[in-house]
């Protein structure tokens, strides 16, 4: 019986034929380690957009009001000139008003329901200039002293930050680029005499267009008790004429009578 031994020649033959799978095998390891490596950056980058949008969703609760200007593109808005809100546009948002407060807290009418106050035959609404936009002027002749506007049912405030920007997205989603306007207009008032208590203050009718007095024209409306120095404050909203005002002479306050300036980083806005 023979044996057949393998000579030197053809075991280092076969050895060689043996280890051409190494090359292989090298391949197929650094193969599946660059698929892991790329599935755990395609994972990374999921999770890091998903963790992105979810603290985008939640960036809002953080919104001052410039945020929020330029998240609703107010000066977009502002580039043209601006609508008159109509009677019906000006019922809407307060309907929404009202729907929207039974649901939160931290806001409230400045008087009861039946506190009206019309003075459509003392103001309208005009173009007062390219800078100054929509303005009140005098709908007739008005005398010193006479009433010319008040808070209503239809002036509300608002007392934290977090429900200030509820409200401003709520009005922006049911009607887009409003919210510019009432964060235009709206003002930031001491709500106590401490000065212990802040809020945000808008009118929901067009009281809002009454714009402020400069050093050459000055205020012809005066806030408070007529004739009684600082005595504009939240319980006494009203605003008398300072002098005789003449039909289509535009209507002007001083913000400085009841204007809060501080007010607004108290609430972070």
């Amino acid at each position: 019986m023979r044996i057949n031994k393998n000579s030197p020649q053809q075991s280092q033959r076969t050895l060689r034929r043996r280890t051409k799978s190494s090359p292989r095998l090298s391949y197929s390891v650094r193969g599946a380690s660059t698929i892991l490596i790329s599935l755990f950056v395609v994972v990374g980058i999921f999770f890091f957009q998903v963790g992105d949008r979810f603290r985008d969703k939640n960036l809002w609760m953080s919104f001052t009001i410039p945020d929020m200007q330029e998240h609703f593109k107010c000066e977009e808005a502002f580039a043209t000139t601006r609508p008159w809100w109509t009677s019906d546009q000006w019922r809407e948002v307060r309907d929404l008003y009202h729907a929207f407060a039974q649901e939160n807290r931290g806001t409230y009418q400045m008087a009861d329901d039946n506190d009206t106050f019309d003075f459509s035959d003392i103001a309208e609404p005009f173009q007062a200039s390219e800078e100054k936009g929509r303005g009140l002027r005098a709908a007739r002749d008005i005398r010193e002293g006479e009433l010319v506007l008040r808070i209503t049912n239809n002036t509300i405030v608002i007392t934290d930050g977090f429900t200030y920007r509820k409200f401003m997205f709520a009005v922006e989603e049911r009607f887009p680029t409003f919210a510019c306007d009432i964060m235009t207009w709206n003002w930031a008032q001491d709500l106590d005499d401490e000065g212990e208590k802040f809020g945000m203050v808008v009118d929901l009718n067009d009281n809002n267009l009454l714009n402020a007095g400069d050093e050459e024209t000055g205020a012809n409306v005066w806030c408070g008790t007529y004739g009684e120095e600082d005595s504009c404050d939240m319980k006494n909203l009203t605003f008398y004429a300072a002098r005789d005002i003449r039909k289509g002479e535009e209507l002007l306050g001083d913000y400085g009578e009841f204007v809060s300036y501080h007010s607004r980083d108290e609430l972070g806005l």
